[in-house]
């Protein structure tokens, strides 16, 4: 029973940190570089990319094709390629920013 709430637990908060990442980047990054045990999150964009990169084959037969057009498939990579931009450039402000104290 415990390590099922353990791992809820862990799943509720890369969820929690994931949604901050998506709807208030800046302040969840300062949080992240401040504390430094999820600093490794602010490369989920990328975590998310490799994903659909190795799964291309798989998902653009088996759902993308028949559910979403190629322009939404190539709309959601282009936002995590900006997406990580944004999170990369937060890092690299806050970690020097943190470092200079």
């Amino acid at each position: 029973m415990k390590k099922r709430i353990a791992l809820l637990s862990v799943f509720y908060t890369l969820g929690k940190i994931s949604q901050g990442l998506l709807l208030h980047p800046y302040q969840t990054m300062q949080s992240l570089v401040r504390d430094r045990v999820f600093v490794w999150m602010s490369f989920l964009p990328a975590i998310m990319f490799c994903v659909i990169a190795l799964a291309w084959k798989y998902l653009i037969l088996a759902f993308f094709s028949l559910v979403l057009p190629a322009f939404l498939i190539y709309l959601f990579i282009f936002f995590c390629f900006y997406w990580q931009a944004l999170l990369c450039y937060l890092l690299v402000r806050f970690w020097v920013g943190f470092q200079e104290r």
